[in-house]
């Protein structure tokens, strides 16, 4: 079968391509729709094929965000439109009817291209363009029921008629009633009904009883018992009814033809809105197929490359969907212009043919605008004529062999073919003697790649694998076959040669092994030589493949291991995060707590008066909060402080026995502990320096808080506290904490009079340090210093007694 499209020619024979527009037809929802899938042509400009990939494309995004448009139940109108344009023709109401979904269809599908006009611009741009002609779906419904009968409302002389009809309806059924009423009516009539005959209301009379009924007699039953009359008295209205049930008749006529002259007045548009409509569900359906079988939208390639990656026959996958028990095994198909020529060898049943069909309905499906089912990047160029010379054309009644149906058609082909043409070629050189077909089947190659044609062809013939291993411009092919299995795996392998394997598949289905072996001792010995090496060759592919395949396993299983480990230390990473926040605000509430803790110390000693007791206690609750804060800082086990910091005479604690003492000595990994009354010897690693011990350490030589305490024991004795402070140098606030700090001191040790030594310099010091004493509880009063004191640049402070 030949079929010329455009500018070119597409042989579809052999390839399925019906079966395929079948397929897509499937996914219409209009009956425009699936007549435009069972006819699709393809295109053969680039820029048209590019814009309808480009319509599926965003049909498939308008489906994702809206789903399907809303084309159910909209009627194929056409053959009505065609009978509605001859002149004088008049539609029945059941006719007019079904324009009115079609008419309704226009608005609500702008109003889905509006809703999905951002992702779908072009599907927007389609469904703005629909003809609108609301008034005519307005008068059909206005004057059309659900079912297509006229309304009462559709004209004024129309409703009142059949008001009319119903009330003499009413007066000629209240007539016959009476008449069947009387007293003797059971002699009279066969049954008490009123019924109608010939569109006249009668009465069910006796045959026996025909004389004492006057009246007219339209039916008789098949019995002839009954008589079917129509009374005299009732006659004239009968007439009535008539009348007015055929000037009804008339009006109903007059409206479907002025019904029927508003659809021809609108006739044009309304042909285009259905072919609108069925473009658009062409869209649709090639958009639902497209996300049903995973395809992507192919590229369209300028430089006359075919790349087709991972590619699925589209039949193979619907049987699939039917069955999943039976898998789609893709294909890669690799064609360009440097080398336009394929040669597809290997076993029967391995797959050849297949991979010729996929070939040529992948490249019929992109343009007709489908997006075919293969990955994403595989590329195909713009095709003017596709040749698939698929299958046996032999005909008995045209006197045709094998052969001679081949010669035949491939004469058309090279007539034909050019640097835009696709020929798939089965069994190439097959029907003749293998030598002169190998011959033949070389110079037809030969002569398309000359012409620019890219073409694939499967064979047999051992030349033709010599010849694609040796020609520049041809390469090999072959599909893979499982010699442990003696199964094909349907895969295609570039650059080998493939053996037919015809000997083993025949053993496989059963032919005895004798036989095998004659045929094996008959095969010429440079056969038998290109077969083994062969063999050789597909063992070693065979072991490499499985070597690559370790390879990925192990790859992946790295890449997987790694992935895992980033995640551990993701998890780490947001565990530690998570610690750090925790313990920040541990330590910010914590600092909080001291703080307040503190301030309500010095707010308590600012309103207190001064004496040991009340210094010591308030000295005590300072000790109490800082232990609370040494707690949380101190860590859990052992301490990890080395011997080498701890210090004969300093407190030390063992936390594992409870007690706190003076640390004697340390010999070896044992230290000599005195608690009281009790010495104990302990390791050495279970010590570490007591809060009180540390925070002595600390407070040496550093300010103390703000209140002027420090966590020690004991006050200190008159001999540690010097009479005077050497201010000179210090900074205002250092001056304070430590002038601070000293008062507390030299109270405890019960000095009466103490001297700071603060210069002349600015008199900022000064004033510091007399604001300070001015409002310090333990300050009775202050002076300048005397000359021999220092004069004003010296501060002399009696303290309160104690």
């Amino acid at each position: 079968m030949r079929r010329r499209v455009e500018a070119g020619r597409i042989w579809e024979r052999g390839t399925e391509w019906n079966a395929v527009r079948a397929l897509l037809a499937h996914e219409a929802l209009t009956e425009m729709g699936r007549e435009r899938a069972t006819t699709a042509t393809p295109l053969t400009e680039p820029l048209a094929v590019h814009a309808a990939i480009e319509l599926t494309r965003q049909a498939r995004l308008a489906l994702a965000a809206s789903g399907s448009p809303p084309l159910e139940r909209v009627p194929d109108v056409r053959p009505l439109l065609d009978r509605c344009r001859a002149a004088g023709s008049v539609l029945d109401g059941a006719d007019l009817i079904q324009f009115i979904p079609v008419i309704d269809a226009a608005p609500r599908l702008t109003a889905y291209g509006h809703a999905t006009r951002t992702a779908s611009p072009g599907v927007a741009t389609l469904t703005n363009a629909l003809p609108r002609v609301p008034e005519v779906g307005d008068r059909l419904r206005l004057a059309l029921d659900e079912a297509g009968a006229v309304n009462d409302d559709a004209s004024p002389a129309l409703r009142r008629l059949r008001r009319e009809i119903r009330e003499r309806r009413r007066r000629v059924a209240a007539g016959l009633e009476r008449l069947l009423q009387t007293n003797d009516a059971d002699r009279i009539f066969a049954d008490r009904y009123v019924t109608i005959r010939h569109g006249r209301y009668v009465l069910p009379v006796r045959a026996e009883a025909r004389g004492r009924v006057s009246g007219i007699v339209h039916d008789r039953s098949q019995s002839g018992q009954t008589l079917f009359v129509e009374p005299a008295e009732i006659v004239e209205a009968n007439n009535d009814l008539v009348q007015a049930v055929r000037e009804e008749e008339h009006e109903t006529a007059r409206i479907l033809a002025e019904l029927t002259g508003a659809v021809r007045g609108r006739a044009d548009d309304l042909a285009r809105l259905v072919e609108a409509i069925g473009e658009l569900d062409w869209i649709f359906a090639r958009a639902a197929a497209a996300d049903r079988m995973g395809a992507t939208p192919p590229a369209l390639d300028a430089g006359h490359t075919v790349a087709l990656k991972n590619a699925r026959h589209p039949l193979l996958l619907a049987q699939h969907w039917r069955d999943p028990s039976r898998p789609v095994v893709p294909v890669d198909i690799e064609l360009n212009a440097e080398r336009p020529l394929l040669v597809l060898t290997g076993p029967n049943a391995g797959g050849k043919t297949i991979a010729l069909k996929t070939t040529a309905l992948l490249a019929l499906m992109a343009q007709v605008g489908c997006h075919v089912p293969a990955d994403e990047g595989s590329r195909l160029p713009v095709f003017t004529d596709l040749y698939a010379l698929v299958g046996d054309e032999q005909s008995v009644a045209e006197n045709l062999s094998t052969f001679s149906a081949f010669v035949k058609q491939i004469r058309e082909v090279l007539e034909s073919a050019g640097e835009r043409s696709l020929v798939l070629l089965d069994e190439l050189g097959a029907g003749t003697d293998p030598d002169e077909g190998a011959a033949l089947a070389q110079a037809i190659l030969e002569t398309l790649a000359e012409r620019g044609a890219l073409v694939i062809a499967t064979t047999h013939l051992e030349p033709l694998r010599a010849f694609a291993a040796t020609h520049p411009r041809a390469r090999n092919a072959s599909v893979e076959f499982d010699t442990a299995t003696l199964a094909p795996t349907f895969r295609l392998r570039y650059g080998h040669p493939g053996r037919s394997y015809a000997l083993a598949i025949a053993g496989r289905l059963g032919l005895a092994p004798e036989l095998i072996a004659r045929a094996e001792a008959h095969r010429s010995r440079d056969a038998a030589r290109m077969s083994e090496l062969l063999s050789r060759l597909d063992e070693h592919t065979r072991c490499e493949a499985e070597r690559t395949i370790a390879m990925d396993r192990r790859e992946s299983e790295t890449a997987a291991r790694l992935a895992a480990a980033r995640e551990a230390e993701t998890a780490a990473e947001r565990k530690a995060q998570t610690i750090v926040a925790r313990a920040t605000a541990e330590a910010t509430a914590l600092l909080a707590e001291v703080r307040r803790a503190l301030a309500a110390e010095w707010d308590r000693l600012k309103r207190a008066e001064r004496s040991r007791r009340s210094l010591e206690e308030s000295r005590q609750r300072v000790r109490e909060v800082a232990a609370r804060v040494e707690a949380v800082a101190a860590p859990a086990g052992p301490s990890t402080d080395a011997p080498g910091d701890l210090t004969l005479g300093t407190t030390v604690a063992a936390e594992h026995l409870g007690i706190r003492g003076e640390l004697l000595a340390i010999a070896g990994g044992t230290a000599t502990v005195r608690s009281g009354s009790v010495t104990v010897r302990v390791p050495v690693q279970a010590l570490r320096p007591s809060a009180t011990s540390t925070a002595a350490k600390r407070g040496q030589g550093a300010p103390a808080a703000r209140v002027g305490f420090r966590a020690k024991a004991s006050a200190p004795s008159p001999r540690e506290i010097a009479p005077e402070l050497m201010l000179l140098g210090r900074t205002t606030d250092e001056a304070r904490d430590e002038v601070e700090k000293y008062l507390d001191d030299a109270f405890l040790a019960g000095l009466v009079a103490v001297r700071l030594v603060h210069g002349k310099g600015s008199g900022a010091l000064r004033k510091a340090v007399r604001d300070l004493l001015a409002a310090h509880p333990l300050v009775e009063s202050f002076r300048d210093g005397e000359p021999g004191e220092g004069g004003a640049g010296a501060t002399v402070a009696a303290l309160r007694a104690s």
